[in-house]
């Protein structure tokens, strides 16, 4: 096979190959020519090329989180690597295995007043778990097993625990494109089997005890589908005094509606969240979306327990007591068969928290009831658009929700879940949203709708022309005239410049990208123009973007209205 002549480039290449890494998203360049040439002639890459080192992360962090798989990214010298810096920063927050690969020019070069040198290596080590350095070529075979050896590590260390990005410098010099003929070999691949989870019986006594006849809440935060977690939780939240409260992008599909979190929360007063503050909370997934839950939780909250999905450092609500470094699947599968047996035994234990689990179904129903009449009574508004919109979505389509409004409004309306719920709640940023969208839609086989508003829409439009996009993926803009939550919440709604210097109308042609583009395009500016476009929306098998107008005062009115109807704080 044809291949480039730089033997650590290939060494890499391979085990990358042989590690199961199969998208790679590359941005053109000259000092990086021998990694494009080693990945143009590995028909086992399916390489995606984007200029936009910013909108390629993104891109390649979508990939990965839907396929479940490294991916890796890899640039030119220079200013590149830093583009990559906020989809990083992302993938390490969100526990996301991405493989950066930057190029570099010698090291003797860097801060000589040399085109393209700056310093590289280390640039990303506060965003990565860890930072290797592969030098220029030299006639030492030690050199040959220690790149092997450096980019096996690298590859286990994405994986390993809580996954995340590894960022791999590798300095090249003159001449760049040139090639050889060589045999298809395989590297040295190393392997890691990680522990069986297992707990002793005297631990998992232990738990049993501390659970038995307490008043437990299940909170979840971001989370990738995981069917294992899903089944064993499940069952998990059958058993007494059991209560979760799940955010949209958990990903979990379980009955009773645990979503919805901030709408069962609005109408509570102080003596029911003290009524209903539970002796133990066990604490899943990512960053919490809701800042109502949070403060409940660290107001009400006595004991958390947090599993192996969180760093052990990691105290959000001020209470942890306890962290258990095994699988949340494996310790909800475990404590359900060691509490029902326990339950069974002692039949009495189980009344006790019953009045808990009853105060909690109390609260939902009269919530949901309260939202449903007061959704039906409101005018055209962006609160009226989601409550229509997400309850038509599909149950195989993959759902993105861009930070900002789209995310929060999902925490309101949320009753069933679709295939699978993503957003960037990683570090939260907006800039990488539509690229991010683009790429889950590019790893999944069903259809993706990205949610998205106009100030988010306008950082990458030019992801509307990239080459892999499905042509079924569906996004919905939410055209308010820049940040509408500048408009809703206290500290700067009554600023005297909100509008020029924070809302800040981007005045995004939505539908003048779309035809340039050649997408659909719909507008949706009425009750009527949304409910008659709905059903052709999601089930058409072209590329659309739907642009919704609501006013963007009166939005903010309606959902300042039914924040204080909840008792909600702004």
């Amino acid at each position: 096979m044809k291949d480039t002549d730089n033997l650590y480039c290939r060494i890499l290449l391979d085990v990358l190959r042989e590690h199961g890494v199969k998208d790679i998203v590359a941005s053109p360049g000259t000092r990086n020519a021998p990694l494009l040439i080693s990945c143009s002639y590995r028909e086992e890459f399916k390489t995606q090329v984007i200029s936009d080192e910013r909108n390629a992360a993104f891109v390649a962090l979508g990939l990965s989180v839907v396929s479940k798989r490294p991916v890796a990214i890899l640039c030119t010298s220079g200013t590149a690597l830093y583009n990559y810096a906020p989809a990083v920063a992302e993938a390490y927050y969100q526990g996301v295995p991405l493989i950066v690969i930057t190029a570099d020019r010698p090291s003797h070069w860097i801060d000589q007043n040399d085109s393209q040198t700056l310093i590289q290596p280390g640039a990303l080590e506060k965003i990565v778990k860890k930072s290797f350095d592969i030098p220029l070529l030299s006639q030492s075979k030690d050199m040959e097993w220690s790149i092997n050896r450096l980019a096996n590590e690298a590859m286990l260390l994405a994986s390993d625990g809580r996954p995340g990005p590894v960022h791999i410098n590798i300095q090249f010099e003159a001449p760049l494109s040139r090639t050889l003929e060589r045999d298809d070999e395989s590297p040295r691949i190393v392997r890691k089997i990680n522990p069986v989870p297992y707990f002793s019986r005297h631990v998992l006594d232990q738990l049993t005890s501390r659970l038995e006849g307490k008043r437990i809440l299940v909170v979840a935060g971001f989370m990738q589908p995981n069917a294992d977690l899903n089944k064993y939780l499940g069952l998990f939240s059958t058993l007494p005094g059991v209560k979760l409260l799940c955010e949209t992008i958990s990903n979990l599909h379980l009955p009773d509606n645990p979503y919805a979190v901030d709408t069962i929360l609005a109408g509570l007063d102080d003596s029911e969240k003290r009524e209903l503050a539970p002796d133990i909370v066990i604490s899943i997934g990512g960053a919490l979306i809701s800042g109502m839950l949070k403060d409940f939780l660290r107001t009400y909250s006595k004991e958390v327990w947090t599993l192996g999905d969180t760093y052990f450092g990691i105290d959000t609500f001020k209470s942890l007591s306890l962290n258990i470094e095994v699988a949340p699947a494996f310790f909800f599968k475990a404590l359900f068969h060691t509490l029902s047996a326990r339950y069974k035994k002692s039949p009495e234990l189980k009344a006790l928290p019953g009045s808990y689990i009853h105060k909690w179904n109390e609260a939902r129903e009269r919530q949901l009831s309260i939202r449903k009449k007061f959704v039906e009574e409101c005018e055209w508004s962006e609160l009226k658009i989601f409550s229509r919109i997400l309850p038509s979505i599909p149950s195989d389509f993959n759902l993105f929700l861009s930070n900002g409004t789209s995310v929060r409004y999902g925490q309101l309306f949320t009753e069933n879940i679709p295939h699978a719920v993503y957003s960037n709640r990683g570090v939260s940023g907006i800039d990488g949203t539509t690229a991010t969208a683009a790429g889950c839609s590019m790893a999944y086989k069903g259809r993706t709708l990205l949610i998205t508003g106009d100030m988010s829409f306008a950082y990458a439009p030019g992801v509307l022309g990239l080459e892999g996009l499905p042509a079924d993926f569906k996004i919905i803009v939410f055209n308010n005239k820049g940040g509408g939550i500048f408009r809703f919440i206290s500290p700067t709604r009554y600023i005297e410049h909100r509008d020029r210097y924070l809302c800040a109308d981007p005045k995004v042609p939505v539908k003048g990208l779309a035809e340039a583009y050649g997408w659909e395009y719909i507008l949706a500016d009425s009750e009527e123009s949304l409910d008659s476009s709905l059903d052709h929306f999601f089930s058409s098998d072209e590329r659309i973007i739907m642009e919704v107008r609501a006013d963007e005062e009166y939005s903010a009115s309606i959902l300042r209205k039914y924040m204080r109807l909840n008792g909600l704080n702004e």
